[in-house]
């Protein structure tokens, strides 16, 4: 705590960044001049010909527009204005807004700016006919000459549309909640999550151009912004066209003065386990303790380095529920009111992350869906390693937690990387990623080898596909004294694993039932005692289909616990329910997320959100890096420490 309490003098360097301000200021109205009808190519050339230095614009997919617009250094876009930023902006957009978007300059509205001594950003929502269209917002950089250095953000070019909903408000709101019903969120084992008392909250009524958070091209609709929530496990994003109902997007957003308030299993006043003032540690358990101390490292963290009164700036009371029935333990969030937590998950590190996502909400408010969401997920990443790294707490088995790792190395300490190796038919053999299993025996490097066979069991209420495992396995002959492969889906990882052990298997390999990378899976049963992996639904569908035709010989093991004996920039090491770190932002490979974008490891299809988590991976790898330094992928980034570093990430 005390290098947390301690006023932090953070420097900052602008060279070679465009600095996105902070949202704190008052937000104020300004409607831009008239648009123009120059053609884009002709009004680009007429751009650069006016700015001061060399102009370069990055298109944004979805629009087909320009998305950043930046001039090099001691540049300015508008050279010839001496008038003050919010001026010189809005003359710039009223001029060439239409490159980045804005066909009719008039939809672009004034509704932030942010002073400091760096200089000034002031940000515009798109709005149509008086509605707000989601996800379009432009941003005008100043520096503290009042050079204009950079414009970007997405506007949503030709909008021609009706504003006039067939469908009414309450209407939505129960076709919203009558939507989560019937595909109520599931947890990381696929399992149905509790929707007792979900209500839709006001909707709201806006223009939704779908692809555009994905980065894709897509159609205008009018449609309903509508949150659905229970204010303890649930709190969808759910958009619904306002003629037809139809749901055109839905996202989660459970992610995950001092003033703080411990409730145990439940938010209601007679759960109140300890608040502010109260004697510390009284009563309170390890992790009770654990969720107390690291709420208020996240607070002093916040507060002295970026002068933040707790996450929504005006000191609101920081609530905190442990061992919430509803949450899929071991896991953590935060639901828009309170971080929740399991016993097990309450490191300094976790808590800090879903106290972040508060703080990134109410700074930020970053879409938690595809890449926006794995930002979302990466800022809250590093505001909790940056906790952990710098309270002086939790970390005294740690060895030397300053020290440097070596350019692209692994630790010993993110728990085993298992792999699944195909040795038979020589066509298929590969070297499978797999996800572990917090239950059961730890694969070592000689592991376990078999023969595969699908295990199969009745499709009933349990479980409606014949491969998920969910009940008594069929063909236990078949079974016995082979690796038994199953689908994810409708039951815990426990239980099927637990199933496919009672028929005599050796081994359990969990297919997944969705695109993308494969997983940790959690649970607990002590009475497990074969090792379980997940692969990927790509190597699942290899294996089962040769199966009919050919013997299919694997080796589950830990694929190499090399690396070095380091626990900087590991996240979850110490919550012990997690049997490990559960992500490595100098090595995301290590852990199987992606440290660049075109990494194999990148998640591009729609289950996780898109991705969030996974590939939160790359801007944390790039936080990291441009902290320690070091050589990656062909360049060489410089070390400018964590100071720096956390103020780029803050402002960006």
């Amino acid at each position: 705590m005390k290098a947390l309490r301690q006023t932090v003098c953070l420097l900052m360097i602008c060279s070679g960044f465009v600095l996105v301000q902070g949202f704190s200021a008052a937000s104020t109205t300004n409607e831009l001049s008239q648009p123009k009808t120059t053609s884009d190519r002709s009004l680009l050339q007429e751009l650069r010909n006016q700015a001061r230095g060399s102009v370069a614009v990055k298109r944004e997919p979805a629009t087909n527009r320009a998305g950043f617009i930046t001039v090099g250094r001691n540049g300015d876009l508008m050279p010839d204005s001496s008038a003050r930023p919010v001026d010189k902006a809005a003359a710039f957009l009223g001029k060439y807004g239409s490159l980045i978007g804005a066909t009719d300059t008039r939809q672009l509205v004034q509704t932030g700016r942010a002073t400091d001594k760096y200089g000034t950003t002031v940000t515009y929502s798109q709005a149509y006919r008086g509605l707000p269209v989601f996800g379009a917002t432009v941003l005008a950089h100043l520096n503290s000459n009042g050079a204009l250095t950079a414009v970007n953000g997405t506007a949503v070019p030709g909008l021609t549309l009706s504003t006039t909903p067939r469908l009414s408000a309450q209407q939505i709101q129960q076709r919203a909640v009558a939507y989560v019903k019937s595909d109520p969120p599931t947890t990381d084992e696929g399992k149905a999550g509790d929707t007792t008392g979900i209500r839709a909250l006001s909707p709201q009524l806006m223009v939704y151009r779908t692809g555009l958070i994905r980065g894709e091209t897509g159609d205008n609709y009018l449609a309903y912004r509508v949150e659905v929530t229970n204010r303890t496990n649930v709190r969808d994003i759910v958009f619904l066209h306002a003629g037809s109902g139809k749901v055109l997007n839905r996202y989660s957003m459970i992610s995950a003065a001092l003033n703080r308030k411990l409730y145990e299993k439940t938010y209601d006043p007679t759960a109140l386990t300890w608040k502010e003032g109260d004697a510390f540690p009284g009563t309170l358990t390890e992790d009770q303790q654990n969720i107390v101390l690291a709420s208020g490292e996240s607070y002093y963290f916040f507060k002295n380095s970026f002068s933040r009164d707790s996450y929504d700036g005006v000191g609101h009371v920081m609530e905190t529920v442990n061992n919430d029935p509803r949450i899929s333990c071991p896991n953590a969030n935060w639901n828009g009111t309170t971080t929740n937590y399991c016993n097990g998950v309450t490191s300094d590190d976790v808590v800090a992350h879903e106290w972040g996502h508060a703080y990134t909400q109410y700074t930020h408010d970053l879409i938690y869906q595809w890449q926006p969401g794995a930002l979302n997920e990466s800022y809250s990443d590093i505001w909790g390693e940056t906790v952990d790294l710098i309270n002086n707490r939790m970390d005294s088995d740690e060895g030397n937690i300053t020290a440097k790792r070596a350019d692209n190395a692994c630790t010993t300490h993110t728990g085993i990387r298992p792999v699944l190796v195909i040795n038979t038919p020589a066509d298929i053999a590969k070297v499978c990623t797999a996800g572990a299993a917090a239950f059961g025996p730890q694969l070592t490097t000689t592991g376990v080898t078999g023969n595969v066979v699908q295990a199969l069991d009745a499709a009933d209420a349990s479980g409606p596909s014949t491969t998920d495992a969910c009940t008594a396995i069929t063909n236990t002959s078949s079974v016995a004294g082979k690796v038994a492969i199953v689908d994810r889906g409708t039951c815990p990882f426990v239980q099927k694993t637990k199933n496919v052990q009672a028929a005599g298997a050796i081994a359990a390999v969990i297919g997944n039932n969705q695109p993308g990378e494969p997983f940790p899976m959690s649970g607990t049963d002590p009475a497990i005692t074969i090792p379980t992996v997940m692969i990927s639904q790509a190597n699942r569908n290899v294996i089962v289909a040769k199966l009919p035709t050919a013997t299919v010989n694997v080796t589950m093991k830990d694929g190499g616990s090399d690396g070095e004996n380091s626990y900087r920039w590991l996240i979850g090491e110490d919550s012990t329910a997690f049997g490990g770190a559960i992500r490595d932002m100098w090595t995301p490979t290590c852990g199987g997320d992606p440290g660049k974008v075109s990494d194999a490891q990148y998640q591009c299809a729609t289950s996780d959100g898109g991705g969030v988590h996974s590939n939160s991976g790359v801007p944390n790898h790039g936080y990291a890096l441009l902290v320690d330094g070091g050589d990656y992928n062909n360049v060489t980034v410089p070390a400018i420490g964590m100071a720096k570093a956390a103020h780029i990430y803050w402002r960006a």
